[in-house]
């Protein structure tokens, strides 16, 4: 049996826990109309008022602020009747003081009114979804219905949520049934002292990676202090799918469960007849299917921490098939997790933790590293853009205490072609209107951290949710700590300008990139 001593990078719950996570992903004046409660109060602290003058989108579209003032909003949905709900999430990296709720919105901009509609959830709330007259809510290890007079029920528990990563985007399929992505524990298949340093692994010891299906481990343990030891030098060993300081030998075989990490699940509306539909993915964050009927997952890579590192991960988009295997976490885009080009520099390079390995699917497109790819919709109205179009968000890096290096990477919306494999820009801050270095997307009244994209019910007008302001800073330990700034969350709506119609008619897709 091989023994590594892993290194520890410190850090905290990345954003994609919420949504996201975020585990990464989640002031402006409030609404006029409304008083400021716990959720809204102004943190500005330099961060502007957002201005659709700071937003980017391409000619002949046009980008308006259509709510302000919200705390970590991670969702937004409309019913039959095109009311519009937004859900704020209850939790950012930094701060989890705040309620976890679904709001009823009415007009946009400064007249827009909004009303607690439902609360009482696990926060972080990851997603809403307005189905066959319900309001279905992902929250964490949950999937819940709102009802009349804004009760909660819970038609989905016990979802193996209290690690790294949520369950998060609800989507329904063509068969009628509603699909879920849910994530996984850790960052890359066992539970070490990053997961000390978020906080869960002291109140949940017992939690690790849950496969969908019968893994046999390949062997190796990690071994790292032992945090829970008041012996100076006590250390714990540690095997892939186990819980922390519980170790097996090569060969064993790991049971696989329903209720898995790492997994896109498949239920009846009632919750029932849950079921495994893919496997193999790290954060499953985002799923729509598409115009072609086809299921799409974002899924976003690895982080550089923990007892089993791994660098340069890409951020992918799945096409999904049912039962196929997406690698994680031995694999990545159809590439092995033993390839140089994943060592990181300070880290030892990362082993195979599966002994088996079924065929890894490659992604669709990849995207850079670190961005934190969310959720997406697909256009369905040629007045806005090419019917099947995917419009896919990523809320940014933490750079500070995910990478190696410090990079900017996400902030943006894309816009995919899945027919040509294709990608380009289609929202994001203007580069004049960043902020100073390190800061870009903190003093910005442009978009910051994007984590919903959401077409209106007549498909005219593409909703960009914006988790707000977040950003890294030296604690009194000198390791960096994440800084929240609750009450700059927006919704901004895009729509495109009529005189533009006929010319994106003439030439639909326009300059891509890949």
């Amino acid at each position: 049996m091989t023994t590594n001593i892993i290194p520890y990078t410190d850090a905290v719950r990345p954003l994609d826990a919420i949504v996201a996570a975020l585990s990464l992903a989640l002031l402006p004046l409030a609404l006029a109309a409304c008083a400021l409660d716990s959720n809204q109060r102004d943190a500005r602290d330099g961060v502007p008022a957002p201005s659709a003058a700071a937003a980017d989108v391409p000619e002949g579209y046009r980008a308006e602020v259509a709510v302000s003032g919200l705390t970590y909003p991670t969702s937004i949905e409309f019913d039959d009747g095109g009311t519009m709900y937004v859900a704020e999430g209850g939790y950012m990296p930094g701060d989890a003081t705040r309620t976890a709720r679904v709001l009823r919105v009415t007009g946009s901009g400064p007249s827009a009114r909004r009303e607690t509609y439902a609360k009482g959830f696990e926060a972080p709330i990851t997603d809403l979804l307005f189905h066959d007259g319900k309001m279905y809510v992902s929250h964490k290890g949950k999937i819940s219905v709102i009802e009349e007079g804004g009760k909660v029920r819970d038609v989905v528990t016990d979802l193996p949520s209290q690690g790294d990563h949520s369950n998060n985007q609800i989507v329904a399929g063509p068969d009628g049934r509603l699909y879920f992505g849910q994530g996984s524990a850790t960052n890359n298949g066992v539970v070490g002292l990053d997961n000390h340093a978020f906080g869960w692994l002291e109140k949940h010891r017992d939690v690790c990676d849950k496969p969908a299906k019968d893994v046999v481990l390949a062997g190796g343990d990690y071994v790292t202090k032992n945090p829970f030891s008041k012996a100076p030098n006590a250390v714990a060993t540690t095997s892939a799918f186990h819980p922390f300081g519980q170790s097996a030998p090569a060969g064993t075989v790991v049971k696989g469960v329903t209720k898995a990490n790492g997994a896109v699940l498949r239920m009846d509306p009632d919750g029932s007849n849950l079921e495994v539909f893919a496997w193999g993915f790290r954060n499953p964050f985002g799923l729509v299917f598409g115009a072609d009927g086809s299921l799409y997952c974002a899924d976003a890579g690895s982080d550089v921490r923990g007892s089993r590192a791994s660098a340069n991960e890409p951020e992918k988009l799945f096409q999904v098939k049912q039962d196929a295997w997406y690698g994680w976490p031995d694999y990545v885009a159809g590439v092995p997790i033993v390839d140089a080009r994943f060592r990181p520099k300070k880290s030892p390079p990362p082993r195979f933790v599966m002994r088996d390995h079924p065929t890894a699917e490659r992604p669709l497109l990849t995207f850079e590293p670190h961005a934190s790819v969310t959720k997406m919709d697909v256009s369905r109205n040629s007045a806005f853009g090419p019917v099947g179009e995917i419009f896919l968000g990523a809320s940014g890096d933490q750079a500070a205490v995910t990478s190696e290096e410090d990079v900017r990477a996400g902030y943006w919306v894309r816009r995919v072609d899945p027919a040509m494999a294709t990608s380009r820009p289609f929202f994001g801050a203007r580069s004049g209107a960043l902020g100073p270095k390190g800061r870009e997307y903190v003093e910005t009244a442009g978009p910051k951290r994007i984590v919903d994209v959401r077409f209106s019910p007549d498909g005219l007008t593409l909703y960009v949710v914006d988790l707000g302001a977040l950003e890294y800073v030296d604690g009194p330990d000198g390791r960096k700590k994440p800084r929240p700034y609750p009450g700059t969350g927006v919704v901004w709506m895009i729509g495109a300008d009529a005189s533009a119609d006929a010319a994106r008619r003439e030439n639909p897709t326009g300059p891509q990139d890949r």
